[in-house]
């Protein structure tokens, strides 16, 4: 990845969350500074993708990481956040909840993941994505991962991504 903003086109089930996983994580851990504030985020159009991408971040490296999404309490995510996490997955209108309530920081954000780009789209979370991508720190970097490549897609990343590299494993 080398710290450059990408777009990938890949089927559901191809390891992707540990494609772009392994290296957040590595990076993440060599850090080695915990100030509380997360250092990535990941956007999934559903609380199922949230919840397995978490649990594949959790089960891999000894990070804190916190799945947020809506249909449970908040209370719980809140507490989780305050206490201090590395990497945050959810879903944009739990994020965006969360960040109104004044409990989620982005400004140390190094990573932002859109999982499933196309599906955030389809359930209505492209102004929702929009709105995070405005919180985040300019320099960061960003990865897009998609079925599909709706103009909506094409316009977020001319909007947020820096030249990004393309891999597209649809055309192998």
């Amino acid at each position: 990845m080398q710290g450059k903003d990408m777009i990938g086109r890949a089927r559901i089930g191809t390891g992707k969350t540990l494609a772009f996983g392994i290296p957040i994580m590595d990076k993440i851990l060599s850090y080695n500074e915990k100030n509380g504030n997360p250092l990535a985020i990941i956007l999934a159009p559903t609380r199922e993708l949230a919840r397995q991408v978490e649990k594949e971040f959790r089960e891999s490296a000894p990070l804190d990481t916190l799945s947020v999404y809506g249909g449970v309490p908040i209370n719980q995510q809140m507490r989780a956040l305050k206490y201090g996490v590395d990497i945050v997955v959810g879903t944009p209108g739990r994020v965006i909840d969360l960040l109104r309530r004044g409990v989620l920081n982005l400004s140390q954000i190094q990573f932002v993941v859109l999982d499933e780009a196309d599906q955030m789209l389809a359930v209505g979370f492209d102004e929702d994505v929009e709105v995070i991508m405005e919180q985040l720190p300019q320099n960061r970097q960003s990865m897009l991962f998609s079925a599909t490549m709706p103009s909506w897609i094409r316009k977020i990343s001319n909007k947020y991504l820096k030249d990004p590299v393309i891999i597209d494993l649809l055309v192998l």
